[in-house]
């Protein structure tokens, strides 16, 4: 009797570079509309989760983290994360770091050496539900990361590492937690942030770009003057 190995949450119809730049082609609130138009209104993160710097982007596939608070400063936790940084460079894709903190409000759960080794491991971003510290640090680098909040608290002894690659939940615009696993899609921008689900990222992704479309079309017949009500009549919601 053989066993095959599970397959890759990070394998997609459509190569994942390609899903990667198509995705940044676009912006938060067209995926959000072709999400709720399909039945998934609950995919919008909380509305104070934004990028550092306004004009960063982040699109990708998932890497997932849970973490916790740790008054002990329990060295076994803090040192798991080399491991961690192993299993990102293992997936072989370019990945967003994905942080669930456990509503944890004390101390910054990323930085500047976080983003140094995560880059070398496939990381081109991170999305933290909590907060971030060496922030010109991370402006020079232009690495983009989302996060609720900046401090100079050191995690230490406050909070560590846990466990990874796992289901976690973020915090929702619209509902208490949204569920993130490896895999699904981070789209985020100025606006906010939407997690797109594994199984629905082409589909998605498709919908989005022909909606963009559509509103360009909309746009210039708009822009040309004709009457705005004959506009609307013809194209009907916008």
């Amino acid at each position: 009797m053989t066993s095959s190995a599970a397959p890759s949450p990070y394998t997609y119809p459509v190569d994942v570079h390609e899903l990667i730049e198509r995705y940044r082609a676009t912006y938060s609130g067209a995926i959000y509309d072709v999400l709720d138009g399909m039945g998934y209104p609950n995919q919008a993160l909380a509305s104070d989760v934004k990028p550092i710097d306004p004009r960063w982007v982040i699109a990708g596939p998932a890497f997932t983290l849970k973490g916790i608070p740790d008054p002990t400063a329990d060295e076994s936790l803090r040192t798991r994360r080399i491991h961690m940084f192993t299993a990102m460079k293992d997936t072989g894709v370019p990945i967003i770091d994905v942080r669930d903190c456990s509503f944890d409000t004390q101390a910054a759960h990323y930085g500047e050496m976080n983003a140094t080794v995560g880059a070398a491991c496939g990381v081109i971003g991170a999305l933290v539900d909590g907060g971030s510290r060496d922030t010109r640090f991370l402006l020079e680098r232009d690495f983009p990361v989302f996060a609720r909040y900046l401090t100079p608290v050191e995690a230490v002894a406050r909070w560590s590492y846990y466990d990874w690659q796992r289901t976690i939940g973020l915090r929702g615009a619209l509902s208490t937690i949204v569920p993130v696993s490896p895999g699904d899609f981070i789209m985020g921008d100025i606006d906010g942030v939407v997690v797109i689900p594994r199984d629905l990222v082409v589909e998605v992704l498709e919908s989005v770009e022909e909606l963009i479309r559509h509103e360009d079309a909309v746009r210039v017949e708009f822009q040309s003057g004709e009457d705005p009500v004959t506009v609307y009549q013809r194209h009907g919601r916008l």
